[in-house]
């Protein structure tokens, strides 16, 4: 019997759940992620506003040029998930192989007739939740992506088996999952455009095109994929960024980047990783992105630890005077605890660990505040510069509301959790 995976995605989740919850709003355009004037970006706007050239992570001021009249709205992520668990229920009956990959997206596998599965968790979704889903069906998770991307908005697209390279061959290169900007222009360069000459290339010539990923992506133009459904994805990295309410000089973004760093250790900890690089996101006030990265003698996940190299990472590579709108850190490398394997190819270091785990007793138990690194880096401590157009630099560090998961609260007064060399002074 044929298994089908279906790729099930809800259509401009945020938005169309404002527009149910408000049937006022239904046939406006509605973007979701704040308040106009601020420095946050786009979390989900409807299919209205996107007429106007409105997209997901675009700042929100650019949003209100764009789009003067649409409706904006607060993230609601409580309310969000809440009708996600709903879809999920509903797909989980359909089928006991069921992988959440997204709060709005889900693959699943089914035997038998996917097409009429595909139908009857659409009907369902729209009688019981009121919302929209588009869904692709295909062999595999590769080919019933692409087809649900295709299918959008409110659709549904089955590509069979022996119809997948036709059906991939003359679709661009840039449709490939997994496939960036950057690599696509060096196939169009080399006079690769399509999925279908991606296929057929001389594999000599994609290999100095591609380096170690050519045999990969030929295989995925071809429709390869043999990921399965239900076991998810291991963990790639992990990462925090803050967007600044008024522009800051480099020196003054340390406290909030010591915050992000607390942050990021403690999820590192709670779900058992450890990070062998580290990278700093930064973006200028003229929008300019940059991220630098270094890797690690030892996989480490102690905040201090996290901010010794972070703060470096910003002196080295972010010029004293520029401004900046947005700073971020990221964790990558992960390796878990449970996983002696790959642990026993850097030297131990149980110190740092066991302050870390340490510290974060006590936030249990007394609250994030208790303990922190951020308070040596307030004005009055070391940071030396105030945020562009006055104001106090702990507000200017406030979180606005952003398309990613971010987390908000300045951390208080205490010790690292880290030990103390990374407190030194370069």
């Amino acid at each position: 019997m044929q298994r089908w995976v279906l790729h099930c995605d809800l259509d401009a989740f945020f938005a169309a759940v404002e527009q149910r919850d408000r049937p006022e709003l239904r046939g406006r355009p509605v973007i979701v992620g704040g308040d106009p004037g601020s420095r946050g970006v786009v979390a989900t706007c409807s299919y209205e506003a996107r007429a106007f050239g409105v997209r997901s992570a675009m700042p929100l001021a650019q949003a209100r040029r764009l789009c003067p009249h649409a409706v904006f709205l607060p993230v609601r992520r409580e309310r969000y998930a809440e009708v996600s668990r709903q879809v999920m229920a509903i797909l989980a009956r359909e089928s006991p192989v069921v992988e959440p990959v997204s709060i709005d997206e889900a693959y699943l596998e089914v035997a038998g007739d996917g097409v009429a599965a595909a139908r009857r968790l659409r009907e369902a979704v729209r009688r019981e939740v009121g919302l929209a889903m588009t869904v692709g069906v295909g062999p595999n998770r590769l080919v019933a992506k692409m087809a649900c991307q295709m299918a959008k908005p409110d659709g549904l697209l089955a590509v069979p088996p022996e119809g997948v390279q036709a059906w991939l061959a003359p679709q661009p290169v840039e449709a490939l999952p997994g496939l960036g900007p950057a690599t696509a222009q060096r196939l169009r360069r080399a006079g690769i455009a399509t999925l279908g000459q991606l296929a057929a290339a001389d594999p000599l010539v994609l290999q100095r095109l591609l380096k170690g990923r050519a045999a990969e992506l030929q295989a995925r133009a071809r429709g390869w994929d043999p990921r399965p459904v239900g076991v998810p994805a291991p963990t790639r990295s992990l990462s925090e960024e803050r967007t600044f309410g008024r522009d800051r000089q480099p020196a003054a973004v340390l406290p909030v980047l010591a915050e992000l760093c607390e942050e990021l250790g403690t999820r590192l900890r709670q779900h058992g990783y450890r990070a062998t690089q580290v990278t700093l996101k930064v973006r200028y006030a003229d929008f300019t992105t940059i991220t630098r990265s270094r890797a690690l003698p030892r996989p480490i996940c102690a905040d201090g630890e996290l901010f010794a190299v972070a703060r470096e990472l910003l002196a080295r590579h972010v010029p004293a005077d520029r401004w900046l709108r947005l700073v971020g850190v990221a964790a990558a490398g992960l390796v878990h605890r449970d996983d002696p394997q790959q642990l026993s190819l850097w030297p131990g270091d149980t110190r740092s660990l066991r302050l870390a785990e340490a510290v974060d007793r006590v936030r249990r138990r007394f609250g994030r505040r208790a303990l922190g690194l951020a308070a040596r880096w307030l004005p009055g401590g070391e940071g030396e510069a105030a945020p562009r157009g006055g104001g106090s630099d702990r507000a200017a560090g406030r979180a606005t509301p952003t398309a990613d998961r971010r987390r908000a609260g300045p951390a208080a007064a205490g010790a690292g959790a880290g030990g103390g060399r990374p407190w030194t002074r370069s």
